[in-house]
C-alpha cells in the first residue's frame, strides 16, 4: 500500500488547446484521475466510498504551472496526503516529466468528505486516515483565497450549463468551471481588441501560470451561470485575473484567480504587452 502514490499519464492530441499545449482545466482531469486510482490502492476508491456511502468534495485548488505539456510527452503524477482534520484533507501533487524529471507543475487541494446518505460532512476513522498519513510530509506553499474587493471594471457574460460539463454525479465537473474562467478571460482580452485571431497573428498567446480555484456551491445541468472578471493587477509581461461565477440568484458558485503572462507562440519566452492591451 503506497502512501505517495505515482501514475504515469501520455499527452494525448485531444488533450491540447489551440496553442499545442495542455490547458489549465485538462491538469485537474489529470488530477482527478490520479486520485481515484490512489484511492483504489488504499480501498478508498469509487466503489469502495460507494460501499461506504461516502463521496468526496474539492472545495480549493492551487496548481502553478512551470513547463508546458505538449503531445506525447509522458510525465509522472504523484499525489500525496499533508493532513487530515476531522472532515477536511490536504493534498500536494506534482508532476515531472518522465525522461529527465523536470518539474513540470505543483499544487496543493483541499477536499472534504461527504455522507452520502445525509449529504453532511462525514468523519474518517484513524485507521483509514492511517492509508495516508505519512511522517513529515512535503509541503508546497499555500495562500489563502483572498477576499476580493467589488470593482467598476468589470467583464459580464452568461453561460448556461450544458450537459457535456456535467460528471457522474449529475453537478457541473470541477474541471469544467475552469473551461469557464478561461472563457470569460478570453471574452474579456477579445473585447479589449485582442481575440484569440489578433493574438496569433502577432504569434502571442497568453499563458496561465497559476491557478486557483475555489468551489462554493454546485451547479446543475441547464441552470444559467453568472460569470464576471476583472483584472486584479497588470505588469509589462502580464498580470492577474480574478473571475466569479454566481447562480441566477446572485449566490456564489465558484471564485478564480488566474495569474498569466505573455508569451511567444514559438519560443515560449515572455513577452512584454502590447501598448493597447497593457
Amino acid at each position: 500500500m503506497s502512501k505517495v502514490f505515482t501514475r504515469t499519464f501520455r499527452v494525448r492530441w485531444g488533450e491540447l488547446d489551440a496553442t499545442g499545449t495542455v490547458g489549465p482545466a485538462n491538469y485537474l482531469r489529470y488530477l482527478m484521475e490520479t486520485a481515484w486510482d490512489w484511492g483504489d490502492v488504499v480501498g478508498l476508491g469509487v466503489n469502495d466510498s460507494q460501499m461506504l456511502n461516502l463521496f468526496w468534495v474539492i472545495r480549493e485548488t492551487e496548481i502553478r504551472f512551470l513547463r508546458p505539456l505538449r503531445h506525447h510527452d509522458v510525465f509522472d503524477f504523484t499525489i500525496w496526503l499533508v493532513n487530515w482534520q476531522r472532515v477536511r484533507g490536504t493534498r500536494c501533487f506534482e508532476l515531472k516529466r518522465k525522461e529527465n524529471g523536470d518539474v513540470i507543475a505543483q499544487g496543493t487541494q483541499q477536499v472534504v468528505c461527504m455522507d452520502s446518505n445525509t449529504g453532511r460532512p462525514a468523519g474518517l476513522s484513524e485507521d483509514v486516515i492511517d492509508r495516508f498519513r505519512l511522517e513529515n510530509p512535503r509541503a508546497f506553499p499555500f495562500e489563502r483565497f483572498p477576499k476580493i474587493r467589488p470593482v467598476e471594471t468589470i467583464y459580464r457574460m452568461q453561460r448556461q450549463v450544458e450537459s457535456m460539463d456535467l460528471d457522474v454525479y449529475e453537478h457541473v465537473n470541477n474541471a469544467a468551471y475552469i473551461n469557464y474562467a478561461e472563457e470569460a478571460a478570453v471574452q474579456d482580452v477579445s473585447a479589449r481588441g485582442w481575440p484569440p485571431t489578433k493574438l496569433a497573428e502577432a504569434n502571442l498567446s497568453i499563458a496561465i501560470r497559476r491557478l486557483q480555484i475555489q468551489y462554493l456551491s454546485l451547479a446543475m445541468w441547464g441552470e444559467m451561470l453568472n460569470i464576471s472578471t476583472h483584472m486584479l493587477n497588470v505588469n509589462d509581461t502580464g498580470g492577474s485575473r480574478y473571475v466569479g461565477m454566481t447562480h441566477g440568484d446572485g449566490s456564489p458558485v465558484a471564485d478564480c484567480i488566474l495569474d498569466w503572462v505573455l508569451i511567444d507562440r514559438k519560443s515560449g519566452m515572455v513577452r512584454s504587452l502590447p501598448v493597447e492591451l497593457r
